[in-house]
């Protein structure tokens, strides 16, 4: 019996993903090992505008009326969700804070109070969330400005529908990675982007977003060139050693194909490639793998 499970609110088992040019839903059954139901509908591709920190603004005539299009779609629409944030919504820093307060909120102050430099608005003005675990005092922190959030959770509110957990679809892909003790880098590659998390001991350390070039050559250049980076600084950064493996959740067998040829030249480096198995997604969605494997990893139960 795993007493942490019941003592635990599991998530909600339908969740969305507001992204560029498509509007998605979806929905887990009760083991929250599957995704049973996926429905989607488009958007237009400026319906949000991004800024220094993450999003900016959004329309929200335009996300009350792809949300009514889902809903209506649905036997009973959810009354609790989770919401996969597109990765270019949100944006990510490593901070050193030496030892922090144990109580949450004083915790919190601290990281803003260090936040005050580095960011071009003032700390009171985002939200935030922090993952210690990271080598010398230093910690992972994912933050977003709160009035655009904030105008995001007030459609879905107008509609019914409460968000709790919010998170980047990166860090909700790295729920379906199996447990390692060698430090993982995640890549994960959509059309237009590159996401990477590098995770030490189970725990982020590390989180970056790169738009990549429309070129696929150039691209496939590009994205070899910022996981050798990425890499070269985690181990700067964060102190890691030893042997490290390289997990790509990519539909792209040819981009695949090139990370795997770079990994042969780099020791200790070994590459797989992620995928969930059979059942746990709908077949012909018409929807990217990797945006269904983030809506099955935000409220994931299963076995990795």
């Amino acid at each position: 019996m795993n007493m942490l499970a019941l003592l635990r609110t599991p998530p909600p088992v339908h969740t969305f993903l507001p992204g560029g040019e498509q509007f998605l839903y979806g929905r887990l059954n009760g083991r929250r090992d599957a995704l049973v139901q996926v429905e989607q509908t488009p958007l237009p591709e400026d319906w949000f505008r991004l800024g220094p920190v993450g999003l900016l603004q959004v329309d929200r005539q335009v996300l009350a009326s792809a949300l009514g299009v889902l809903l209506r779609r649905l036997e009973k629409p959810p009354q609790q969700a989770s919401l996969v944030a597109p990765n270019a919504w949100m944006r990510s820093v490593v901070v050193e804070t030496g030892d922090l307060p144990h109580q949450r909120d004083e915790a919190e102050q601290v990281v803003r109070w260090r936040l005050k430099k580095l960011l071009p608005c003032r700390p009171e003005d985002v939200r935030l969330d922090f993952l210690t675990g990271g080598e010398n005092g230093r910690m992972l922190v994912v933050l977003a400005l709160d009035r655009p959030l904030s105008a995001v959770e007030e459609v879905f509110s107008a509609a019914g529908v409460h968000l709790g957990r919010m998170e980047p679809a990166a860090l909700a892909l790295t729920a379906l990675l199996p447990v390692s003790a060698m430090p993982v880098l995640l890549a994960a590659v959509e059309e237009h982007a590159l996401a990477l998390v590098v995770l030490a001991g189970g725990k982020p350390v590390l989180l970056r977003h790169k738009p990549l070039p429309a070129d696929a050559q150039r691209a496939e250049v590009f994205m070899t060139r910022e996981i050798t980076r990425t890499l070269a600084h985690a181990r700067e950064q964060q102190g890691l050693t030893g042997p490290v493996v390289v997990w790509l959740a990519s539909t792209d067998g040819e981009r695949g194909t090139e990370v795997e040829r770079w990994a042969d030249g780099e020791p200790g480096v070994t590459v797989n490639r992620l995928a969930v198995g059979a059942g746990r997604v709908p077949l012909g969605s018409g929807v990217p793998d990797v945006r269904l494997w983030s809506l099955l990893g935000t409220a994931w139960a299963g076995e990795a």
